[in-house]
Protein backbone atom coordinates (compact mmCIF):
# COMPACT_ATOMS: atom_id res chain seq x y z
CA UNK A 1 0.00 0.00 0.00
CA UNK A 2 2.54 2.37 -0.48
CA UNK A 3 2.79 6.04 -2.83
CA UNK A 4 3.75 5.17 -6.53
CA UNK A 5 3.58 7.23 -9.42
CA UNK A 6 1.47 6.83 -11.14
CA UNK A 7 -1.03 5.46 -8.00
CA UNK A 8 -4.61 5.98 -7.75
CA UNK A 9 -6.37 7.22 -3.92
CA UNK A 10 -7.43 3.33 -2.37
CA UNK A 11 -11.39 5.21 -1.61
CA UNK A 12 -11.54 5.20 -5.51
CA UNK A 13 -12.16 1.19 -5.02
CA UNK A 14 -15.05 1.46 -2.58
CA UNK A 15 -17.32 1.04 -5.18
CA UNK A 16 -16.63 -1.69 -6.21
CA UNK A 17 -18.07 -3.42 -3.14
CA UNK A 18 -22.12 -2.52 -3.50
CA UNK A 19 -21.39 -3.07 -7.33
CA UNK A 20 -20.06 -6.90 -6.63
CA UNK A 21 -22.75 -7.23 -4.47
CA UNK A 22 -25.43 -6.08 -6.68
CA UNK A 23 -23.79 -9.44 -8.60
CA UNK A 24 -23.61 -11.87 -5.98
CA UNK A 25 -20.01 -11.73 -5.65
CA UNK A 26 -18.53 -10.82 -2.43
CA UNK A 27 -16.63 -7.51 -2.00
CA UNK A 28 -13.88 -8.71 1.15
CA UNK A 29 -13.43 -12.22 -0.44
CA UNK A 30 -12.46 -10.12 -4.19
CA UNK A 31 -10.22 -7.62 -2.49
CA UNK A 32 -8.38 -10.35 -0.65
CA UNK A 33 -6.97 -11.51 -3.91
CA UNK A 34 -5.43 -8.11 -4.09
CA UNK A 35 -4.02 -7.82 -0.40
CA UNK A 36 -6.18 -4.89 0.32
CA UNK A 37 -9.15 -6.57 2.28
CA UNK A 38 -10.30 -5.06 4.63
CA UNK A 39 -8.28 -1.82 4.32
CA UNK A 40 -10.13 -0.76 1.39
CA UNK A 41 -12.52 0.55 4.05
CA UNK A 42 -10.21 1.00 6.53
CA UNK A 43 -7.22 3.47 5.02
CA UNK A 44 -9.35 5.50 2.09
CA UNK A 45 -6.21 7.83 2.15
CA UNK A 46 -3.50 5.56 0.89
CA UNK A 47 -2.43 5.05 -2.99
CA UNK A 48 -2.73 1.80 -4.68
CA UNK A 49 0.26 1.94 -8.07
CA UNK A 50 -2.40 2.75 -11.43
CA UNK A 51 -1.63 -0.08 -12.76
CA UNK A 52 -2.84 -2.33 -10.06
CA UNK A 53 -6.25 -0.48 -10.02
CA UNK A 54 -6.35 -0.84 -13.55
CA UNK A 55 -5.97 -4.59 -13.01
CA UNK A 56 -8.76 -4.81 -10.37
CA UNK A 57 -11.11 -2.75 -12.53
CA UNK A 58 -10.77 -5.67 -15.35
CA UNK A 59 -11.24 -8.31 -12.77
CA UNK A 60 -14.39 -6.74 -11.51
CA UNK A 61 -15.31 -6.34 -14.79
CA UNK A 62 -14.72 -10.36 -15.59
CA UNK A 63 -16.04 -11.74 -12.79
CA UNK A 64 -19.18 -9.77 -12.91
CA UNK A 65 -19.28 -10.66 -17.08
CA UNK A 66 -20.43 -7.19 -17.18
CA UNK A 67 -18.22 -5.37 -20.05
CA UNK A 68 -18.82 -1.58 -18.88
CA UNK A 69 -18.99 -1.97 -15.05
CA UNK A 70 -16.45 0.56 -14.95
CA UNK A 71 -19.36 3.37 -16.17
CA UNK A 72 -21.53 1.82 -13.59
CA UNK A 73 -19.22 2.27 -10.71
CA UNK A 74 -18.91 5.83 -11.61
CA UNK A 75 -22.44 6.11 -11.79
CA UNK A 76 -22.89 4.89 -8.48
CA UNK A 77 -20.23 7.57 -7.23
CA UNK A 78 -21.84 10.93 -5.58
CA UNK A 79 -18.92 13.38 -5.96
CA UNK A 80 -19.61 14.07 -2.51
CA UNK A 81 -17.23 10.75 -1.67
CA UNK A 82 -14.63 11.56 -3.52
CA UNK A 83 -12.84 13.50 -0.43
CA UNK A 84 -11.33 17.04 -1.23
CA UNK A 85 -11.61 16.79 -4.78
CA UNK A 86 -15.67 16.47 -4.45
CA UNK A 87 -15.21 19.34 -1.96
CA UNK A 88 -13.63 21.53 -4.40
CA UNK A 89 -16.23 21.04 -6.88
CA UNK A 90 -19.28 21.46 -4.28
CA UNK A 91 -17.83 24.74 -2.84
CA UNK A 92 -17.76 26.32 -6.28
CA UNK A 93 -19.78 28.96 -7.22
CA UNK A 94 -20.77 28.16 -11.05
CA UNK A 95 -19.86 25.34 -13.43
CA UNK A 96 -16.62 27.39 -14.55
CA UNK A 97 -15.42 27.57 -11.03
CA UNK A 98 -16.09 23.57 -11.00
CA UNK A 99 -14.92 22.33 -14.09
CA UNK A 100 -11.28 24.32 -13.14
CA UNK A 101 -11.14 22.69 -9.62
CA UNK A 102 -11.85 19.23 -11.21
CA UNK A 103 -9.04 19.80 -13.62
CA UNK A 104 -6.09 21.52 -11.59
CA UNK A 105 -6.98 19.04 -8.28
CA UNK A 106 -7.12 15.72 -10.33
CA UNK A 107 -3.98 14.87 -8.70
CA UNK A 108 -5.77 14.63 -5.23
CA UNK A 109 -7.72 11.21 -6.52
CA UNK A 110 -5.45 10.02 -9.27
CA UNK A 111 -1.62 10.48 -9.86
CA UNK A 112 -1.01 9.84 -13.84
CA UNK A 113 -4.32 11.19 -14.50
CA UNK A 114 -5.06 14.55 -16.66
CA UNK A 115 -8.00 16.39 -16.83
CA UNK A 116 -7.83 19.61 -19.48
CA UNK A 117 -10.39 22.48 -20.33
CA UNK A 118 -10.41 23.14 -23.45
CA UNK A 119 -13.00 26.05 -25.11
CA UNK A 120 -14.03 25.91 -28.37
CA UNK A 121 -16.18 28.23 -30.20
CA UNK A 122 -19.69 27.37 -28.40
CA UNK A 123 -18.30 24.28 -26.75
CA UNK A 124 -16.13 23.82 -23.32
CA UNK A 125 -14.73 19.99 -23.41
CA UNK A 126 -13.08 18.11 -20.21
CA UNK A 127 -10.31 15.92 -22.14
CA UNK A 128 -9.11 13.25 -19.80
CA UNK A 129 -6.16 10.79 -20.85
CA UNK A 130 -3.40 8.97 -18.71
CA UNK A 131 -0.22 9.78 -19.07
CA UNK A 132 3.13 7.62 -19.55
CA UNK A 133 3.20 3.68 -19.79
CA UNK A 134 -0.13 2.08 -18.59
CA UNK A 135 0.89 -1.31 -17.23
CA UNK A 136 -3.01 -2.94 -17.91
CA UNK A 137 -5.64 -1.85 -19.73
CA UNK A 138 -7.60 1.24 -18.73
CA UNK A 139 -10.64 0.67 -20.01
CA UNK A 140 -12.80 0.21 -17.40
CA UNK A 141 -11.22 3.25 -15.10
CA UNK A 142 -11.96 5.53 -18.25
CA UNK A 143 -15.29 4.55 -18.37
CA UNK A 144 -15.42 5.02 -14.43
CA UNK A 145 -13.98 8.63 -14.87
CA UNK A 146 -16.02 9.97 -17.00
CA UNK A 147 -19.40 9.14 -14.99
CA UNK A 148 -17.94 11.01 -12.70
CA UNK A 149 -16.55 13.88 -14.58
CA UNK A 150 -20.08 14.40 -16.71
CA UNK A 151 -21.40 14.69 -12.89
CA UNK A 152 -19.86 17.83 -13.14
CA UNK A 153 -21.82 19.43 -15.90
CA UNK A 154 -24.63 17.98 -15.22
CA UNK A 155 -25.35 20.19 -11.62
CA UNK A 156 -25.72 22.75 -13.94
CA UNK A 157 -28.99 21.50 -14.58
CA UNK A 158 -29.15 20.79 -18.26
CA UNK A 159 -28.45 16.87 -19.33
CA UNK A 160 -29.28 17.42 -22.73
CA UNK A 161 -26.51 19.73 -23.07
CA UNK A 162 -23.67 17.14 -22.53
CA UNK A 163 -21.96 15.07 -24.65
CA UNK A 164 -19.47 12.27 -23.73
CA UNK A 165 -16.91 10.98 -26.47
CA UNK A 166 -15.27 7.74 -25.83
CA UNK A 167 -11.86 6.61 -28.03
CA UNK A 168 -13.74 3.11 -27.79
CA UNK A 169 -14.59 1.67 -31.06
CA UNK A 170 -18.53 0.63 -31.87
CA UNK A 171 -19.14 -2.66 -30.33
CA UNK A 172 -21.96 -5.04 -29.65
CA UNK A 173 -23.63 -3.75 -26.40
CA UNK A 174 -22.61 -0.49 -26.44
CA UNK A 175 -26.09 1.27 -26.40
CA UNK A 176 -26.02 0.11 -22.37
CA UNK A 177 -23.36 2.70 -21.88
CA UNK A 178 -26.60 4.91 -22.03
CA UNK A 179 -27.63 4.44 -19.12
CA UNK A 180 -24.71 5.47 -17.37
CA UNK A 181 -22.82 7.83 -19.28
CA UNK A 182 -25.64 9.60 -20.89
CA UNK A 183 -27.96 9.41 -24.15
CA UNK A 184 -25.43 11.76 -25.87
CA UNK A 185 -23.15 9.19 -26.87
CA UNK A 186 -19.92 9.32 -29.24
CA UNK A 187 -17.70 6.10 -30.23
CA UNK A 188 -14.50 5.91 -31.50
CA UNK A 189 -13.86 9.86 -30.86
CA UNK A 190 -10.38 11.59 -30.65
CA UNK A 191 -10.46 11.82 -27.15
CA UNK A 192 -11.88 10.46 -24.17
CA UNK A 193 -13.95 13.91 -23.08
CA UNK A 194 -17.00 14.92 -21.89
CA UNK A 195 -18.29 18.19 -23.95
CA UNK A 196 -21.27 20.68 -23.36
CA UNK A 197 -22.20 23.62 -24.41
CA UNK A 198 -19.65 26.84 -23.46
CA UNK A 199 -23.17 28.46 -22.11
CA UNK A 200 -23.50 26.50 -19.32
CA UNK A 201 -19.88 27.62 -17.76
CA UNK A 202 -21.62 30.42 -15.50
CA UNK A 203 -24.47 28.86 -14.62
CA UNK A 204 -24.81 28.37 -10.66
CA UNK A 205 -24.33 24.85 -9.13
CA UNK A 206 -27.27 23.00 -8.88
CA UNK A 207 -26.19 19.90 -6.64
CA UNK A 208 -28.59 17.21 -6.33
CA UNK A 209 -29.00 14.06 -4.83
CA UNK A 210 -28.79 11.26 -7.29
CA UNK A 211 -29.01 7.29 -7.42
CA UNK A 212 -25.38 7.47 -5.93
CA UNK A 213 -26.81 8.96 -2.61
CA UNK A 214 -27.68 5.51 -1.09
CA UNK A 215 -24.98 4.33 -1.85
CA UNK A 216 -22.33 7.38 -0.34
CA UNK A 217 -24.52 6.75 2.82
CA UNK A 218 -23.77 2.72 3.11
CA UNK A 219 -20.15 2.89 2.19
CA UNK A 220 -19.69 5.59 4.90
CA UNK A 221 -21.24 3.71 7.31
CA UNK A 222 -19.15 0.91 6.35
CA UNK A 223 -16.02 2.49 6.46
CA UNK A 224 -17.15 3.81 10.02
CA UNK A 225 -17.83 -0.09 11.15
CA UNK A 226 -14.44 -0.98 10.01
CA UNK A 227 -12.62 1.80 11.70
CA UNK A 228 -14.06 1.06 14.74
CA UNK A 229 -13.27 -2.59 14.54
CA UNK A 230 -9.67 -1.90 13.98
CA UNK A 231 -9.63 -0.06 17.25
CA UNK A 232 -11.58 -2.68 19.19
CA UNK A 233 -11.39 -5.80 17.58
CA UNK A 234 -9.32 -6.74 21.00
CA UNK A 235 -12.47 -6.79 23.20
CA UNK A 236 -15.22 -8.87 21.95
CA UNK A 237 -17.90 -6.83 23.80
CA UNK A 238 -17.00 -3.92 21.82
CA UNK A 239 -16.20 -5.15 18.61
CA UNK A 240 -20.11 -6.52 18.48
CA UNK A 241 -22.55 -5.26 15.66
CA UNK A 242 -24.75 -3.86 18.36
CA UNK A 243 -22.19 -2.43 20.31
CA UNK A 244 -20.36 -0.61 17.28
CA UNK A 245 -23.74 0.50 15.84
CA UNK A 246 -24.55 2.77 19.30
CA UNK A 247 -21.28 4.03 18.72
CA UNK A 248 -21.73 5.22 15.33
CA UNK A 249 -25.00 6.73 16.08
CA UNK A 250 -27.14 4.13 14.15
CA UNK A 251 -29.76 1.39 14.67
CA UNK A 252 -27.98 -2.03 14.59
CA UNK A 253 -30.51 -2.90 11.85
CA UNK A 254 -30.07 0.05 10.17
CA UNK A 255 -26.63 -0.59 10.04
CA UNK A 256 -27.18 -3.90 8.28
CA UNK A 257 -28.80 -2.41 5.81
CA UNK A 258 -26.15 -0.51 4.81
CA UNK A 259 -23.31 -3.04 5.42
CA UNK A 260 -26.00 -5.27 3.20
CA UNK A 261 -26.21 -2.56 0.36
CA UNK A 262 -22.17 -2.99 0.37
CA UNK A 263 -22.37 -6.51 0.32
CA UNK A 264 -20.56 -6.77 3.54
CA UNK A 265 -21.76 -9.14 6.28
CA UNK A 266 -20.77 -7.91 9.76
CA UNK A 267 -19.86 -11.22 11.08
CA UNK A 268 -17.11 -11.48 7.76
CA UNK A 269 -16.13 -8.32 8.24
CA UNK A 270 -14.62 -8.67 11.88
CA UNK A 271 -13.34 -12.22 10.66
CA UNK A 272 -10.92 -10.47 8.03
CA UNK A 273 -10.31 -7.81 10.50
CA UNK A 274 -8.85 -10.05 12.64
CA UNK A 275 -7.02 -11.73 10.25
CA UNK A 276 -5.46 -8.86 8.92
CA UNK A 277 -4.58 -7.24 12.48
CA UNK A 278 -2.87 -10.85 12.99
CA UNK A 279 -0.35 -11.28 9.63
CA UNK A 280 0.30 -7.52 10.64
CA UNK A 281 1.85 -8.33 14.28
CA UNK A 282 3.38 -11.53 13.19
CA UNK A 283 5.33 -9.40 10.33
CA UNK A 284 6.19 -7.26 12.74
CA UNK A 285 8.33 -9.79 15.00
CA UNK A 286 7.66 -7.93 18.26
CA UNK A 287 5.02 -10.52 19.75
CA UNK A 288 4.17 -13.59 20.40
CA UNK A 289 1.29 -15.85 18.76
CA UNK A 290 -0.32 -15.92 22.21
CA UNK A 291 0.14 -12.52 22.88
CA UNK A 292 -1.70 -11.51 19.54
CA UNK A 293 -4.28 -13.79 20.05
CA UNK A 294 -5.22 -11.59 22.91
CA UNK A 295 -4.54 -8.55 20.79
CA UNK A 296 -7.53 -9.51 17.68
CA UNK A 297 -9.70 -11.03 20.11
CA UNK A 298 -9.29 -14.28 21.20
CA UNK A 299 -9.21 -15.08 24.66
CA UNK A 300 -8.23 -18.64 23.92
CA UNK A 301 -4.98 -19.03 21.91
CA UNK A 302 -5.76 -22.38 20.66
CA UNK A 303 -8.55 -20.82 19.03
CA UNK A 304 -6.63 -18.40 17.50
CA UNK A 305 -3.97 -21.13 15.83
CA UNK A 306 -7.24 -23.08 14.67
CA UNK A 307 -8.17 -19.25 13.07
CA UNK A 308 -5.30 -18.81 11.85
CA UNK A 309 -4.87 -21.90 9.92
CA UNK A 310 -8.26 -21.30 8.33
CA UNK A 311 -7.00 -18.12 6.88
CA UNK A 312 -3.57 -18.69 5.96
CA UNK A 313 -3.23 -22.20 5.56
CA UNK A 314 -0.88 -22.49 8.49
CA UNK A 315 -0.19 -22.08 12.09
CA UNK A 316 1.21 -18.43 13.23
CA UNK A 317 4.32 -20.01 13.84
CA UNK A 318 4.82 -21.87 10.28
CA UNK A 319 4.06 -18.35 8.67
CA UNK A 320 6.47 -16.64 10.97
CA UNK A 321 9.09 -18.71 10.22
CA UNK A 322 7.82 -18.79 6.41
CA UNK A 323 8.35 -14.74 6.52
CA UNK A 324 12.05 -15.21 7.80
CA UNK A 325 13.04 -17.56 5.00
CA UNK A 326 11.57 -14.66 2.52
CA UNK A 327 13.49 -11.88 4.10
Amino acid sequence: MTNAMPAIKLSTLRQIAPYLSMRGVSPLEFFRRFGISPHVFQTPEAWVPRAACFHIANEMAAIAQDPFGGAVIGHLTDVRSTGMWGELILGSTNLAQACAAAAVHTDLVHQGSEVKIVTEGRTTKLVQHFTGHHGADPKQVIFGTLAVLRKVPLMSGAPGAIRVHLKNPRERGDEALEEYLGPNLVMNAEHNMIEFDRELLEIPLQPVRDVAWKTTQALKSTADVADVLVQQIADQELSKLVTISREIGLSARTLQRRLEHCGIDFDALRDETRRSEAVQLIASGRYSATEIAYMVGYSDPAHFTRAFKRWMGSTPSQYRNLLKQIR
